[in-house]
Order: structure tokens, then sequence, then C-alpha cells
């Protein structure tokens, strides 16, 4: 698969998850250096986003625009990068931000979920809505990484999925 970066080609490394899908439980670190697995914070109906690095302004403002809709929805939305647990932690500071925020530092959620970006090393912009059986039913693998997720598709499905 590729994606793109205005006019740059970027190639996915792996087979990228798609809907129907089995989400896989991978190890990442917490903030404060803690290996965990990812099924620990899922838990039912859960919404992942996914961005490259926390430190650029599209990953900025869809991180922000996810943890305020954390704090008006009845399901969890977690955000996962390879950023360091150091770097997540800064932004969340200087952000005034407290979300479920996990790094991918070493790359296990990047490559299980073929999501790894081979000329950035980081992981591609994409959302997901799980299921309460770990089952992808949106994925949205954005193609030019400098543009942000359709949050409206994104919700419409979770949405739908919190009131069943």
């Amino acid at each position: 698969m590729q994606i793109k970066r205005d006019k740059q080609i970027i190639n996915i490394v792996g087979e990228p998850l798609k809907v129907g899908d089995s989400l896989i439980d991978v190890e990442l670190l917490d903030r404060q250096h803690q290996v965990v697995h990812l099924f620990d914070y899922i838990e039912g109906l859960t919404v992942l986003s996914i961005v490259p690095d926390i430190q650029t302004k599209t990953c900025d403002i869809q991180t922000n625009r996810f943890a305020s809709l954390a704090k008006e929805k009845n399901y969890p939305i977690l955000t996962i990068s390879t950023n360091s647990p150091d770097d997540i932690k800064h932004w969340c500071q200087a952000s005034n931000v407290d979300m479920i925020y996990l790094s991918d530092e070493n790359r296990h959620f990047s490559q299980a979920a073929g999501l790894l970006m081979a000329e950035y090393d980081k992981l591609a912009r994409t959302v997901m809505v799980i299921d309460q059986h770990k089952v992808i039913q949106y994925i949205e693998i954005v193609a030019d990484m400098r543009d942000e997720p359709d949050y409206q598709s994104l919700l419409a499905v979770a949405d739908k999925l919190a009131v069943n």
C-alpha cells in the first residue's frame, strides 16, 4: 500500500489491517516507560487515533481533537504514536491534556498492524473503531499524511455501535 505526503509517495510496510480483522495485542509503552499491552486498554467499543509524530502540526490537531471528544463520548479513545514516552509526557503536559496515549517506540504495533511508513519509520496516520470483540469495524489510513482523518465518518460508526 502507498500513501503520500504532498507529491512524495510513501510505502507502507506489510499488509495493513482492514475492516473485519481482529486487532492484535501487542506490547506498548506508557508515559512512565512501563510495558503495557494494548488489550489492557480495550474493553468494549474503543476508538484508536494513530499519529506519526506528536511534534507536528497535524498530529497535534488530531490528538487535541480526540482528547476533546474523549470527554464527550461514553467510549474510550486512545492515541498511539511512535514517539517516545518522554515526548508523549511532555506533549500532554504542554497541552494540558490527560488522556490515554501509548508509545509504539519499539514498533510492535506498527509492524503487527501493517502501518509502518518505510520512508519515515513512523506510523501512518490512521483511525479505527474497535468493537467489543476486538474486531475492526472502521479504519481509515489517511491518504495524505498532511491531512486530518474523516472525524465524521469515524464518529458515525462509533456512535452507532455505542447505541447497540
